[in-house]
């Protein structure tokens, strides 16, 4: 039997720079405005200090992804270092990532045109619809988000044009503050930064040269981030009917409509002064839609960490399992109510970012920090002094982040014990098994590997004819259709061919971090029964047989590149009886193999 894992190498700089400045690009939406609440006119000051963070930032993750070329997000990187670094990064990245998702969507409605009061009461069925949609796996998900991301940057650069003619430094004000109210002001928008850690875990499937392709997509981005935010930044002064005091002081009763607008909706805010108030607000939907882009982006996140974890051992196996659409469902689920519970807790805009910005910086912190230290990686003397210098600064943030918001603390330390916990009945979960009730035994299962087959032995070539090159070929894929298998070997028996008997298990995850174990169709419930039906098909009819188990983001894809391969004369396949909404997402599979197939292929379709 054949067994393909498939992690092609297709994503080139400008798809990875249009994916990062989706995550990366959209903290502007809500940074520019937490700036002025917590800064005022000396917001532009504060803004140009975490641009110039960013940059170091950028050129340590040119490094990460120069030297993890299979994925160096923070949980790969780490765990070179030691493995419970790497589950202390990996838990404040989910953390991260469920803010995010939070945040994002709260913001959207904000955009949208939501009250503040409203708007987590209408976020949370917006977190519940797009978890329904991240269980189906949306084929054109990806593509959809691109085109957002690029119409918000066309907007961002037109109001930032219209900006241009307005800007003056007469505006901008020198902060006397003490220093200790200057420092968590910064530190209140550190969360610019989310976002930069999208890049590392795709180097597991940029084209090489990997340094190269990361190196473009991370400067072009960036270059676009800083200056669109200091533009903004600058612009946002001249606004008329300012508040002369720094919004934060002020209790939240006191705040009016304009003040949550300008700390909330800033760049719409922009739009309507210095372009036009219809074009502010189709800005505006558009980035809603963008957030809402970046909460699915951060929604898939989440699936990706606990099912690597989980096929790690970290995680309880249950975390693997797959539907029907190649999606963990445990995942889903785990990441629909936890978001939602965020957002029903801690609803408002600032109150979320505070949360934020600890899962943000400790999971940076956490990646440099490994990636410095680590001597068996080639990074020169001056790059880990800087790489050191860098972390120590991000460390005294989070500190303080820990310090001022024990929420947030709180939050980050709930994650973490969360994830330790699990991990422990992981563990212990073989010597806890028979003290288990029997009413907890379906539960007790969730923390068992996956055990062999019973019928493994039944997969033997024993009594097969061989793969005969010389012979037609028959391609038939399928995913337990037992009707539609027996006609294939008909047709095998009748045309005196070969007889490939093609199985993909669809895995629609976001860009991760390779886990430590490889895929065995032996642990795989559905696809044995496929090929022991096509082995026992194959004694009887004595036909040759060529099984094949692959692992792969897309079906069609697959079929056709076996078909490429094998030169193939005949595919077979059998009729979806999905619904009319599964195939809009989703598309026709058999449209998508007819119009690829090779000329002198043959479809048949068994209905």
């Amino acid at each position: 039997m054949q067994i393909h894992q498939q992690r092609p190498r297709e994503l080139r700089w400008y798809h990875a720079a249009g994916m990062l400045f989706g995550d990366w690009g959209t903290s502007r939406l809500y940074v520019l405005g937490l700036a002025f609440f917590y800064s005022g006119f000396a917001a532009p000051v504060h803004i140009l200090g975490v641009c110039t963070l960013m940059i170091v930032v950028g050129w340590a993750y040119t490094i990460v992804c120069r030297c993890f070329q299979d994925g160096g997000g923070v949980y790969s990187s780490a765990k070179a270092t030691h493995q419970h670094v790497a589950l202390l990064g990996a838990y404040l990245l989910f953390a991260d990532y469920v803010v995010t998702a939070a945040l994002s969507t709260v913001e959207a409605m904000r955009y949208f045109g939501a009250s503040p009061r409203l708007a987590p009461q209408l976020a949370v069925p917006a977190i519940l619809l797009i978890g329904v949609i991240n269980f189906i796996g949306p084929r054109h998900a990806g593509r959809i988000a691109t085109y957002i991301a690029l119409l918000t940057l066309l907007l961002a650069v037109i109001i930032g044009a219209f900006c241009i003619p307005h800007l003056s430094l007469d505006a901008i004000q020198a902060d006397h503050r003490p220093w200790s109210q200057r420092w968590p002001s910064f530190v209140h928008i550190i969360l610019a930064l989310s976002g930069v850690e999208a890049i590392a875990n795709m180097t597991g499937v940029m084209v090489k040269p990997v340094p190269k392709t990361a190196r473009r997509a991370i400067w072009v981005v960036l270059t676009e981030i800083v200056v669109l935010n200091l533009v903004f930044a600058v612009a946002m002064t001249h606004l008329p009917n300012l508040p002369g005091d720094i919004l934060a002081n002020r209790p939240p009763e006191e705040l009016s409509h304009h003040d949550h607008a300008l700390r909330d909706t800033m760049i719409r805010v922009l739009a309507d002064h210095y372009v036009h108030p219809i074009f502010g607000t189709i800005s505006s939907i558009v980035f809603g839609l963008l957030l809402l882009s970046a909460t699915n982006t951060a929604m898939g996140g989440m699936i990706s960490v606990q099912y690597v974890m989980s096929r790690d051992r970290e995680l309880p196996s249950t975390f693997t399992r797959l539907n029907a659409f190649g999606v963990p469902w445990l995942g889903i689920a785990t990441a629909t109510v936890i978001c939602s519970i965020v957002v029903l807790v801690q609803g408002d805009v600032e109150k979320l970012a505070h949360l934020y910005a600890i899962g943000v910086v400790g999971a940076i912190v956490l990646n440099l920090g490994s990636t410095c230290v680590n001597r068996e990686i080639q990074v020169k003397t001056w790059e880990r002094v800087c790489l050191g210098i860098a972390v120590a600064f991000l460390a005294a943030v989070e500190a303080t982040i820990a310090y001022e918001k024990p929420e947030a603390a709180l939050f980050a330390g709930i994650v973490i014990a969360s994830g330790y916990g699990l991990r422990a009945m992981v563990r212990r979960a073989p010597a806890l098994k028979p003290y288990i009730p029997k009413v907890t035994g379906a539960m007790a299962k969730w923390f068992e590997a996956p055990q062999l087959g019973e019928d493994v032995e039944i997969l033997s070539s024993v009594g097969i004819l061989p793969f005969d090159p010389g012979k037609k070929k028959i391609l038939v894929a399928t995913r337990g259709n037992p009707e539609l298998l027996k006609f294939a070997a008909e047709e095998a028996e009748s045309r005196d061919a070969n007889l490939l008997v093609l199985f993909v298990r669809e895995m629609r995850l976001a860009f991760g971090a390779p886990t430590a174990t490889q895929f065995r169709v032996e642990d795989d419930a559905e696809a044995m029964p496929i090929f022991i039906q096509a082995n026992q098909l194959a004694r009887q009819m004595k036909i040759p047989l060529m099984p094949i188990y692959c692992v792969a983001p897309t079906t069609a894809d697959m079929i056709l590149d076996f078909a490429g391969t094998y030169g193939v004369d005949f595919v077979i396949m059998g009729v979806t009886r999905r619904g009319t909404v599964f195939r809009a997402l989703r598309g026709d599979l058999i449209t998508a193999v007819a119009s690829g197939l090779p000329p002198d292929t043959k479809l048949l379709i068994h209905a």
